[in-house]
C-alpha cells in the first residue's frame, strides 16, 4: 500500500513536470505595433495573422500597441502617424485587455488593422466581431483605465524593443523571448514563418515544418 501511494505520487510529479516543460517549451514572442503604422499593418495581415494558427499551440504571443509614441508631462500622448494613431493605440489596448482567447486577440487586431481609417472599423466593427461591448471599451478609451493602458505599454516598449532600451528603431518590432535582436526583427519581419520554423527546429519540433513552411496548413478565419 505504501509503495503504491509512493509510486502515484511519482507519476503525479512526472506528469506536472511533463506540463510544465510543455509549456515552457513555447515560444515566447512579442510583436510591438502601431495602429496606423502601413509596416505593422503589413505584417500583422501577411505574416502573423495567416501563420497564428498554424503555430499557436507553440507560441505565447504578447501583442503591444504603442511603437514610437511617447506620453507628455500634460497627461497626453504623441504618435507617429498622429492624434488618430494615439486613439487607434488605445482602444486596440482596452480590446485586448477584454480578449483571453489567442486566435481571438490576433483576430481582433488583424481586423482593426486592415483598414483603420475607415469609420467605425476599430471601435466598433471589430469589436464587435469578437463579442466585445462596444459602449465598454469606449468608456475605457476615455477613461483613467485606457490612460493606464497605454503608460504600460509606453513601459513594455521602452524596456523591451532595443537593445539600449529606448525604445523601437523600427515599426513594428518582434521580439523572441523577452530579449530584442536586430538578426531576429529583420528575418521575423521579412519571413515570420521561416524565423518560427527554425525557432521550433531548434527545440527538436523538426516535425512541424518542412523547408522552412509550416506542415499543419489551418488558418485563422
Amino acid at each position: 500500500m505504501y509503495l503504491a501511494a509512493v509510486f502515484a505520487c511519482v507519476a503525479i510529479v512526472l506528469s506536472g513536470n511533463a506540463r510544465a516543460r510543455s509549456v515552457d517549451e513555447r515560444i515566447n514572442v512579442s510583436v510591438y505595433y502601431e495602429s496606423h503604422c502601413p509596416d505593422s499593418r503589413d505584417f500583422i495581415v501577411k505574416e502573423l495573422f495567416p501563420n497564428f494558427c498554424k503555430v499557436q499551440q507553440y507560441l505565447n504571443l504578447n501583442l503591444v500597441p504603442f511603437g514610437k509614441a511617447y506620453s507628455t508631462d500634460d497627461g497626453d500622448f504623441r504618435c507617429q502617424h498622429g492624434e488618430k494613431e494615439c486613439r487607434g493605440n488605445t482602444i486596440h489596448n482596452c480590446a485586448l485587455k477584454r480578449i483571453q482567447d489567442p486566435i481571438a486577440r490576433v483576430g481582433y487586431v488583424n481586423c482593426a488593422m486592415r483598414n483603420p481609417d475607415q469609420p467605425g472599423q476599430i471601435d466598433v466593427t471589430c469589436v464587435k466581431k469578437f463579442g466585445l461591448d462596444v459602449d465598454d471599451v469606449q468608456r475605457c478609451y476615455t477613461s483613467q483605465e485606457g490612460y493606464d493602458l497605454m503608460l504600460i505599454a509606453e513601459s513594455a516598449t521602452l524596456e523591451n524593443t532595443s537593445a539600449e532600451r529606448t525604445g523601437p528603431k523600427f515599426v513594428p518590432t518582434i521580439v523572441f523571448e523577452g530579449v530584442y535582436s536586430d538578426r531576429d526583427q529583420v528575418a521575423a519581419f521579412e519571413d515570420f514563418e521561416r524565423t518560427i520554423c527554425a525557432k521550433l527546429s531548434a527545440r527538436g519540433k523538426q516535425n512541424v515544418c518542412s523547408n522552412g513552411s509550416i506542415v499543419n496548413r489551418t488558418t485563422c478565419s
